[in-house]
């Protein structure tokens, strides 16, 4: 009689999961929702769109020089990473960089140096990703879970699976492009199609552009930066 019992309720068990309907934590699958762990491609980059340049910067040295470097013709795409991953950043760049000293100094002038580069900003890093486990199934059932997402699935009453995602403060990556030596009063980087890029970023990022332009004597060095406009992507 037991076994007849066991039996029973053995069928029951398995005919409940067989014909049960989807809970909310696992909804029906939607056409038009595309998984976080497999993102659609990105489509065809445009173009790089031309972007304002900042204010040049200007600086007048205690002898007499006046340094002025500055940004022309910048543009900014933002385009799929290498990585396909949700966590990465990355863009082409384009800019011309020109940097001179004017004036009539007391001082005789040695050449100098002018280094480009961009600054890209995260606001929130993502640093490690856990699975927490828990189970208290039926012995011979498995249900699955989808990996790959960044919020807590529940399988049911009986098993569950999380995800725990450690984040970290913002940080700002410096991406140095080129530095040119000079002799002379004048310099000038071009830049066209560069690709920077930052990894691990889980909130907004934002770029913009730097030149340092470094004017020197024999016993000087007169430093002046430009910054470019900040981009939010």
């Amino acid at each position: 009689m037991s076994h007849r019992i066991i039996t029973l309720l053995s069928a029951c068990v398995i005919t409940a999961i067989s014909t049960a309907p989807l809970s909310l934590a696992d909804p029906p699958a939607d056409s038009g929702v595309v998984s976080a762990a497999n993102p659609a491609p990105a489509p065809a980059p445009a173009g790089a769109a031309p972007i304002a340049s900042g204010t040049a910067g200007t600086l007048t040295t205690p002898d007499g020089w006046v340094l002025t470097v500055g940004a022309k013709n910048e543009s900014l795409e933002p385009v799929a990473p290498l990585t396909n991953s949700p966590w990465s950043r990355e863009y082409l760049v384009d800019g011309s960089f020109q940097g001179a000293v004017t004036g009539s100094g007391t001082s005789k002038l040695a050449g100098g140096s002018l280094e480009v580069g961009y600054q890209i900003g995260c606001g929130i890093i993502q640093d490690d990703i856990e699975s927490i486990s828990t189970a208290t199934g039926i012995a011979g059932i498995n249900l699955p879970f989808t990996s790959g997402s960044i919020l807590p699935f529940i399988l049911g009453a009986q098993a569950g699976e999380q995800i725990k995602i450690d984040l970290k403060p913002g940080t700002v990556n410096i991406v140095p492009v080129d530095k040119k030596s000079f002799k002379g009063t004048k310099s000038r980087v071009t830049v066209n199609g560069f690709r920077i890029k930052i990894d691990g970023c889980a909130g907004q990022s934002f770029i913009r552009s730097y030149a340092t332009f470094t004017s020197s004597t024999d016993n000087t060095d007169d430093v002046v930066t430009y910054l470019g406009v900040t981009r939010a992507i």
